[in-house]
Order: C-alpha cells, then structure tokens, then sequence
C-alpha cells in the first residue's frame, strides 16, 4: 500500500513537472514586436532673402568762419552730432568738415574727419580723423579776416584734391553742405571786381555748376547734392546782432545741381518755393537742418537669386513623385525632372551639397534632398522676395522581410501582423528563408527589425501575397519563436 502510495505521488509530480515545463517553454519564446510608421506628407514653406547694403556716403561740411559770425555754437554743435548719429548706424559714412575760408596753406588746415571704418584712407587723411563720440564737441575753427568767401570753390577744390587719400570715394553718396551767414564770393576772387552784377557772376557760377557735375561723373556718385544753409528772407534778417542779406548764389548752385538729375524728387524741407535743397538759416531751426539729408540716402536691397531649393534632409524619407512646388503667387511648378533642357519648372536632383543661391554672389549652401529651378528670373528661378511652398509624402515602401537575430527552431515561429495571426504559406502567409545574405534579397522590398547598423546576413522569415504590407497605413510586426542552437 506504502509503495502505492509513493508511486502514485511519483507519478503525479512527475505530471506536474512536465505539466509546468511544457507551459514554461510555451511562454518562454523569444521575439519582438515592432510598428512601421504610416507614410505621412509634409509641407515646408521658404523664402528668398536679402542683402541690406550700407551704401558709401561722403559728406562734406563747410563752415563759415568768417568774423561776421560765428556758426559753431551749441545748437550746431549738437546738429552735427544729430547728423553723425542719423548715418552711422546705417552708412558706410565720411564726414569731413572744414572750415569754408581756408585758414592754412594745405586744404585740410584745422578740418576734422569721422568714419565708420578707415579702409582706403591714407595719409594726410588719416591724420585727421576723429571718433564720433568727439567730432561735435571738438568742432571748432579759427576765425577768418579774409574778405572774400569764395565757397563754391572752396566745394569742388575739397573734392578734388581730397580723392586720392581715400577721402571721397568711387560710387559714393556725395552730399556738399554749406553753412554761411553770406553769399559766394567766388565770381570777385576769380574777376577781381569788388562786386559782380548777375549776368556776370551768373555764368562762371554755371561753370562751376558744370564742374560739380563733371566731379559727380568721375566719381560715378549714387547721387551728388549741394546743400545750402543761409539767409533765404527776402531783405535779409538779423542773425546774433549782425544783419545779412538775402542768399542768391549758394541757392542758385543748390538748385541747378539737383534739377540736374530728374530722379531726385525729394527736395529736402523746402524753406523757399523753387530754391531747392536750401535752408532759411535765418530760422535758426538747426535741429531739422538735416533730418532730410538721410532720407535722401537711399540704402541698395540687393536681391537674392536662387537656382536650387531645399526640400527636405538628406536622412528624410520622400517619395520624389509626390513633390510639388506653389509660388507665392499661387503658380505650381512644373516638374520637368528628366527632361534634357527644361525651360521653366523644376527637376528633382536628390541628395546635394551645394549653394542653393547665384546671386548677387554664389552661398546660402544646403546638404540634403533639393530640387533645381529652371527658366528666367521670377519665373521659374526664385528671386526675392518670392516664396516656395514644397509638400511631399514620404516614400512609399513595401514589407516583405523580417529580420531574425537570432536561428529560430522553425516549428515554434509565430507571426501576427496588427494582431492578427499570420498563416504560413508560401503564396498568401511568411515562409522562413533560413540564413541569407541581405545583398541578395529583393531591394525594391523593406526589412522589418533591421538593425540600425544595417546587417549583412540574417534569419529571414519572408512575407508572401497579402500579406506585404505598404506604408500607407501604420502596421505592429509580432513574431515570436524558440532560438535554436547554432551548431
């Protein structure tokens, strides 16, 4: 009875264990799980860009030193620093000033000069230069007994003789500004009469009119202005105790220079109807003096000029069909990719590393996926301030591997796809490939559990009829199978 009993408990742990291992070994299968992602579009809009030039401007300043008044005083003083402040920020400035009666043997006697940077200036030129943080305060020139202000002369001799020192410069903004409580006396120091009636002092001043513009010729200037500041009441008027009369000649040069070029149209603040870039210095209003002159200064947007565009990283998944490309106008691109000499549109060259613009100098470089602009300017190469809007899918690929680390035993292998179990069948289920070289598997198919690395052989258990799946959905891979031992 004894030996009954022990046989049976025998037998019936015997049955548990092999009970327990068949249920571990069941659970115990190894395997993975993965989700392919649903192959979802994407739009990128861009724009074209510029360049915001700070374009050269040469000013000159004279400054009437006669001993009939005094200009520099702290509203002046505090002008120019206005003027300094308005173009520095903005300009590739020079701004010489002078004093309007020579007072010394060289033409740079007791004259300052402050620039933004001092590339091109050479001696004596630089021996006068002074920051802005002091030009205005250190403003100041000896008095001149002379009895004659020939300043119109005084202009075009500062320019000309101050062109090889750096000083005014090729394609520059050249702007004369003459502030003086008299009139030009340039026509009695070139006759040597005491005074000149019109029809005299008329035309030399339209020589020297001509010799300004000559100037402006040679230096190729953006625009050439000679700013008048002096007495323009009729009668004249009383400034600091001294009475002045009406300025003629300086107004006459101010105007003849800007009629001279019908594009300017910005005459600045006119105090006098017709006397055109003139100033009522008999306002005294220094603050506004020269608030047009910047405005007169127009900076150079240069336009970006694009042959290539950006679409997408290089690492991106994209479907090259799905591309397209709208305007800011609303015009669709036309994609000519594989046409020999496309007019207009664009091609789709893939992954470059290149410069994406032409002009106004090759640069804005991409590494990635780009298509190329064809045709003309704005239609259909990008220029600024054009946009491009590119929406693309990404690429549509087909599952049709799976990938296993490890010599699965085949009878235990299990396959689900989105939960669903998948039959094996060699026409429309998985069939289990055994060990291959990845190089020799279909490529137009993806592998499912790849590693990141890439591999170049594996287990590979194939999908077969419906059951290669597309990206055009989001799928979840299950497959679990018992290692084998590798021999």
């Amino acid at each position: 009875m004894r030996h009954m009993i022990r046989n049976t408990l025998f037998l019936s742990v015997l049955l548990a264990l092999s009970s327990c291992a068949k249920e571990e070994f069941a659970t115990n299968k190894g395997g993975n799980s993965n989700a392919t992602s649903q192959a979802l579009s994407s739009s990128l809009k861009l724009c074209t860009q510029s360049t915001l030039v700070s374009p050269k401007v040469d000013i000159l300043m004279l400054w009437d030193n006669s001993t009939s008044f005094n200009i520099v005083t702290p509203e002046t003083r505090a002008s120019m620093g206005n003027l300094i402040s308005a173009v520095s920020e903005r300009f590739d400035y020079h701004i010489l000033s002078a004093p309007l009666i020579s007072t010394g043997s060289s033409i740079l006697t007791n004259a300052q000069l402050v620039v933004k940077n001092n590339t091109g200036l050479t001696t004596p030129a630089t021996n006068i230069i002074k920051s802005k943080d002091v030009a205005a305060q250190s403003l100041s020139f000896p008095l001149s007994s002379a009895g004659a202000e020939p300043g119109v002369e005084r202009a075009i001799q500062m320019i000309e003789q101050n062109r090889s020192n750096g000083i005014f410069r090729q394609d520059a903004y050249t702007m004369v500004i003459v502030i003086s409580n008299e009139d030009d006396d340039s026509c009695e120091v070139d006759t040597g009469n005491s005074s000149c009636a019109y029809n005299t002092w008329k035309p030399l001043m339209d020589q020297k009119v001509a010799r300004l513009i000559n100037l402006k010729t040679s230096l190729n200037s953006s625009m050439m202005r000679f700013i008048n500041i002096s007495p323009l009441t009729p009668g004249g008027c009383s400034l600091d105790g001294v009475r002045v009369g009406e300025n003629f000649r300086y107004r006459m040069v101010a105007n003849a220079l800007y009629s001279a070029n019908p594009a300017y149209q910005d005459h600045l603040s006119p105090d006098v109807t017709g006397a055109f870039d003139s100033y009522n210095l008999c306002k005294k209003n220094f603050s506004s003096i020269f608030a047009g002159i910047e405005s007169s200064i127009k900076q150079t947007l240069i336009l970006h000029k694009y042959d290539y565009w950006p679409v997408a990283g290089k690492d991106i998944s994209l479907d090259p069909d799905s591309i397209r490309v709208v305007r800011t106008d609303g015009k669709i691109l036309t994609n000519r990719t594989g046409e020999s000499s496309p007019g207009d549109g664009y091609s789709y060259v893939g992954v470059q590393n290149r410069n994406t613009r032409y002009a106004p100098s090759p640069g804005e470089p991409f590494d990635g996926k780009m298509i190329q602009l064809h045709g003309s300017e704005g239609a259909d190469l990008v220029v600024y301030p054009q946009c491009l809007t590119i929406t693309y899918s990404a690429e549509k690929l087909t599952y049709g591997y799976y990938y296993l680390p490890n010599k699965p035993v085949e009878s235990s292998i299990e396959v689900s796809l989105n939960g669903v179990r998948v039959p094996q069948s060699t026409t429309n289920g998985w069939d289990y490939m055994s060990l291959q070289y990845i190089s020799a598997l279909d490529s137009s198919l993806q592998i499912v559990n790849l590693p990141a690395g890439g591999a170049s052989s594996g287990y590979i258990i194939r999908f077969n009829g419906s059951y290669k799946v597309k990206n055009t959905t989001a799928n979840s891979f299950d497959v679990r199978y018992i290692s084998a031992a590798v021999p």
